[in-house]
């Protein structure tokens, strides 16, 4: 059976506005399909369990039957069928997100609707400590749909994830070991596809961590003055090398400047407004004509779904809900690019189909 529903929520202006248009628009019906998740990893099977389980404690399924006219349901509209207590300004948004990932799991199906402007959007090696941590967090999933303050990590841990790894020797060098295995992987293929850091003199890294992106750049482009950017108790730690400068500070405060400025695997950690105000200190540093190269994930369209790629993206994007970050679309960081004052946008290269290369233009 096909359930529909369409109830417009209060947009706010701006950034805010565009990026409520997947949830006004998508549109999601209940189907008896159960997912294999044979191939995904504990981890983002835990995000799974937990997202099937908030859905229920919200009722969300028993919502969309009873949608009437046999319709496919938005986000908005369930928002809407939810208690006043726990209404808030992103609820559709982030709804929006938790369906998505049930129409991974092939609990609902999910379609496309035009947008008031005629656009196209979609309908809708870790030890046990490591996950216990994320399992511990994620009992209280239900709160990152209900409340759109709630860091989850925070809420049961009484600080973030990033301020507890810093306490804890064990745990922060397990995931930096895990970050610097991924950032090896990941610029080893960009390095093979991206052409973009030909011509540049001087590129900062922000949040560049131990430097190695930059090693790994300066090894094929060696005439690159590099600077590693990262607090000040990182770049402590960061190892010396031939061509790299290791700055400290805050990126939401300066950054260093260069003609060319990377963000690799930061802006999903933030939400939008932090993002938008990362990229403005970003902005601010760069030369005239310099660029900021933004490596993220990019989360599909609706047509690709179905894809174990997307079911990935999907699963990772309720993940962030741990640190209230999140994965987004091309055309959502398009509108944080062109909302944090750059003058153009692209899609340099990808890399693994799912790892975008993307340029903001000053």
């Amino acid at each position: 059976m096909l359930i529909d529903f369409d109830n417009a929520v209060q947009q706010a202006g701006g950034i805010q506005k565009y990026l409520y248009l997947a949830a006004k628009s998508n549109r999601y019906c209940c189907t008896v399909k159960y997912a294999n998740s044979n191939k995904t990893n504990l981890c983002l099977n835990q995000i799974q369990t937990s997202a099937l389980n908030a859905a229920i404690e919200l009722n969300l399924f028993e919502i969309i039957a009873r949608a009437h006219g046999g319709r496919h349901v938005s986000a908005s509209e369930v928002a809407s069928q939810l208690p006043n207590l726990v209404q808030h300004q992103d609820l559709a948004f982030r709804l929006d997100r938790l369906l998505r990932l049930l129409v991974h799991s092939s609990l609902l199906t999910c379609s496309y609707v035009a947008n008031q402007g005629g656009d196209t959007q979609g309908e809708r090696e870790r030890d046990s400590m490591g996950f216990l941590l994320w399992a511990n967090s994620l009992v209280n999933f239900k709160d990152a749909i209900t409340d759109k303050d709630t860091d989850l990590f925070k809420k049961v841990h009484g600080i973030s994830f990033f301020h507890y790894a810093q306490k804890d020797p064990t745990l922060i060098n397990l995931f930096n070991k895990s970050m610097s295995n991924l950032s090896f992987i990941f610029m080893k293929r960009i390095l093979e596809v991206y052409k973009g850091f030909e011509g540049i003199s001087t590129l900062v890294d922000v949040g560049g961590g131990n430097s190695q992106t930059l090693k790994m750049i300066l090894s094929k482009y060696p005439s690159i003055k590099g600077i590693n950017f990262d607090l000040p108790h990182v770049i402590q730690k960061a190892p010396s090398h031939p061509g790299i400068e290791h700055i400290g500070g805050d990126m939401f405060v300066s950054v260093p400047k260069g003609d060319a400025i990377i963000l690799k695997n930061v802006c999903h950690n933030w939400s939008d407004e932090n993002c938008i105000k990362i990229m403005r200190k970003c902005y601010e540093a760069l030369a005239e004509n310099g660029k900021l190269i933004v490596v993220e994930f990019i989360m599909p369209e609706v047509d690709t779904m179905a894809s174990e790629e997307g079911k990935y993206l999907c699963s990772l994007d309720n993940l962030m809900f741990l640190f209230d970050g999140r994965e987004r679309s091309e055309k959502e960081m398009e509108s944080l690019c062109k909302t944090s004052g750059f003058s153009a946008f692209k899609i340099a290269s990808r890399a693994f189909s799912i790892l975008g290369v993307m340029e903001f233009y000053k």
